[in-house]
């Protein structure tokens, strides 16, 4: 088993700051972010008592669940991706999309570890607070569901 170019003696350990998100099917859609979350799979398990078996039980996995994506960036009004956005929020026109994730080497575009993401759409978005004491950007939080998720690298 061969170690990963990005653990090996000479590297450093990737960091979480170098990454893209790209949708698939438009790419001239955004995809600046400063925060991407959510990826995340869950297994339960269901329980099976085994006839004439007192002394435990069997814990049978159950299909994965997925936790929702977060994706966070600067407010960009009538944008392509506020424009899908309204359309499923507002006008209750969804149109799914897959998009892929990407870990970024520091210092180059090398892709240290990727993610596709399946059937995502938009369920949910927030505008951060508006405060007239603070001078900060105003950020949306877009939140995805999506069917599933896999590595690619």
């Amino acid at each position: 088993m061969s170690v990963p170019d990005f653990l090996s003696p000479d590297s450093n350990p990737p960091t979480a700051f170098y990454f893209s998100v790209k949708f698939t099917g438009m790419d001239d859609m955004e995809s600046s972010f400063q925060e991407v979350s959510g990826l995340k799979t869950t297994f339960g398990f269901e329980e099976r008592k085994e006839g004439g078996e007192n002394r435990f039980v069997h814990e049978l996995p159950t299909p994965p669940t997925y936790d929702n994506l977060v994706l966070k960036r600067c407010l960009m009004p009538n944008s392509k991706l506020d424009n899908w956005c309204r359309d499923a929020i507002n006008d209750f026109k969804f149109s799914p999309r897959e998009l892929h994730i990407s870990l970024m080497g520091a210092g180059d575009i090398k892709i240290l570890a990727s993610w596709n993401v399946v059937h995502a759409f938009p369920v949910s978005w927030e505008l951060s607070a508006l405060n007239s004491n603070t001078n900060e950007l105003a950020i949306e939080t877009l939140t995805l569901n999506y069917r599933y998720f896999k590595r690619e690298t």
